[in-house]
C-alpha cells in the first residue's frame, strides 16, 4: 500500500478536522421527515496544507497524486501520530495547488 510522501510535510496552518453527518433525512410521501443511518461508522474529513520545497518536489507530488490519491494509502495523522488508511475525495483532481514565494524564490 502506498504512503503519504515524506517530502510533503503537513502544515499546522490550514489543518482542519470535521465529521461527516452519519444520518440522512429522508422524506415520506406524507408527514414528517425521518432520519436514517448513512454509514456504520462516522467518516472524518480533514483539510490540510502540505508544503513542497521546490519544483522537483512539486513534480514528484503531482506524479504521486495521479497514481495514489484516488485509492487508499497510509498517512500519519498529525493530530495524534496514528497511521491511518485514507484517500483523497475526488482523487488527484480534487487537490488544489498554490505557489508561494519568499524572498524572490518560489517555495
Amino acid at each position: 500500500m502506498a504512503a503519504w510522501p515524506d517530502y510533503a510535510p503537513v502544515a499546522a496552518d490550514g489543518y482542519a478536522v470535521r465529521q461527516d453527518a452519519d444520518i440522512a433525512r429522508t422524506p415520506f410521501d406524507d408527514g414528517l421527515a425521518r432520519q436514517e443511518e448513512r454509514y456504520t461508522t462516522v467518516l472524518t474529513a480533514r483539510r490540510l496544507t502540505a508544503h513542497l520545497a521546490g519544483d522537483e518536489d512539486y513534480r514528484r507530488f503531482r506524479a504521486w497524486a495521479a497514481e495514489h490519491a484516488h485509492a487508499w494509502f497510509v498517512w500519519s495523522d498529525p493530530e495524534d501520530g496514528v497511521a491511518r488508511q485514507v484517500r483523497v475525495r475526488g482523487g488527484a483532481g480534487a487537490i488544489q495547488y498554490r505557489a508561494r514565494a519568499r524572498g524572490g524564490r518560489r517555495r
